[in-house]
């Protein structure tokens, strides 16, 4: 009789120990499908990345983008930053400047899954592209568009 009183009992604990595992699994999966999504990108600040504020163009780059180094050799050659300041954040080995670059596509209303450099973000609007980014730097700068 003791035998069969011991086997209830683990039964017992085991059918317990179970159903405190269920409970917990589902409580934590139950709160997880009503957490809101932090990563949400219905509605973007510019001011959430410090230098999407700024009053200066930002170019965003790859450094071994050809389409990049064409914008570069333009910009040497016409002496833009002597005219001009431009911030210059390369994204291909930067997350940062790549996540502030996705931040600036975002504040376009630019669908982030097919952003591409030669990127500017300058006076709230994104210049996509060497021959925007070269028209718009050329327009501040008072040069005559050349490429």
């Amino acid at each position: 009789m003791k035998f069969f009183y011991f086997m209830n009992n683990k039964k017992i604990i085991t059918f317990s120990a179970i159903l405190i595992v269920v409970f917990i699994l589902g409580f934590v999966i139950w709160g997880s499908k009503n957490k809101k999504n932090t990563s949400s990108s219905s509605s973007i600040n510019p001011s959430k990345v410090k230098s999407l504020s700024s009053n200066f163009p930002i170019y965003f780059y790859g450094n071994t983008c050809p389409h990049c180094a064409n914008v570069e050799q333009w910009m040497k050659k016409n002496n833009i930053e002597k005219k001009i300041k431009v911030i210059k954040k390369e994204v291909y080995n930067n997350k940062e400047n790549a996540q502030e670059l996705l931040e600036a596509a975002k504040s376009c209303g630019l669908s982030t899954d097919r952003i591409g450099v030669p990127f500017l973000y300058a006076d709230e609007k994104c210049f996509i592209g060497t021959p925007d980014v070269i028209g718009f730097l050329s327009q501040k700068a008072g040069i005559e568009e050349k490429q």
